[in-house]
């Protein structure tokens, strides 16, 4: 869980929370939390491997999430905040491993690195295997906005009236009097032309918030296995 004092650390006097400056710093926690997990002991190897894979899709999919808010592309920002959430989700499985009977962190790891889905797991107190809907379900509790931020983006993520809603949101049009839309013009531009100024802020509160949950548990990852 993200708390009060843990924000602090990244925003600056004068900032608003969702600022890239932010962003930056939060890559730089990532990146000293990469170097601690090099200082693991050697019977960690794949819970190493496990965490610097997470904090690499984290810094890959934060360069995309720069570049498509900088576009205006609020439709791929949307699936990446997806992508990031479900990084976080994924992680924790390190710990739900160690509270599996039969299982361990090391030796799901393991299985992980050797190609093994996540998905084909199946973790105490799962009616089946781990899905999406389940993973998420688990990691709730770290902050309310979870569960709504998943359904909302999930929606990015296949095709689904959710990209044929933006067509329509995208395009010009008025309400007639006997309550039907005209359309004047039907644009395929990808570029967001909303004017709300919240539009872009929320999105970046949302990714850096997730960025922080996966610092958290990395963090704590690290410091579980003796890493400095």
């Amino acid at each position: 869980m993200i708390h009060d004092y843990e924000i602090s650390k990244i925003v600056g006097k004068g900032e608003i929370f969702g600022d890239f400056a932010q962003h930056d710093r939060a890559k730089e926690i990532l990146e000293r939390i990469f170097e601690r997990s090099t200082k693991l002991p050697d019977d960690c190897e794949y819970q190493r491997s496990f965490i610097w894979g997470a904090i690499r899709r984290n810094h890959s999919l934060s360069l995309a999430f720069r570049q498509a808010i900088e576009s205006k592309n609020g439709q791929m920002s949307l699936t990446l905040i997806r992508l990031n959430l479900d990084t976080v989700a994924r992680f924790y499985t390190l710990y739900w491993a160690d509270g599996t009977i039969g299982m361990d962190a090391e030796n799901f790891a393991k299985e992980v690195f050797l190609g093994k889905q996540i998905k084909d797991f199946q973790f105490q107190g799962a009616p089946g295997k781990a899905q999406d809907w389940w993973l998420i379900n688990k990691i709730k509790p770290l902050a309310p906005w979870i569960e709504n931020v998943y359904k909302s983006a999930s929606g990015a993520i296949h095709f689904s009236d959710f990209h044929i809603r933006q067509v329509f949101d995208q395009s010009e049009r008025s309400l007639l009097d006997d309550g039907s839309l005209l359309m004047h013009h039907i644009s395929m531009n990808p570029i967001d032309t909303s004017e709300d100024p919240e539009r872009f802020r929320e999105l970046k509160q949302a990714f850096l918030h997730i960025t922080l949950l996966l610092s958290c548990a990395a963090d704590r990852r690290c410091e579980m296995l003796g890493g400095n």
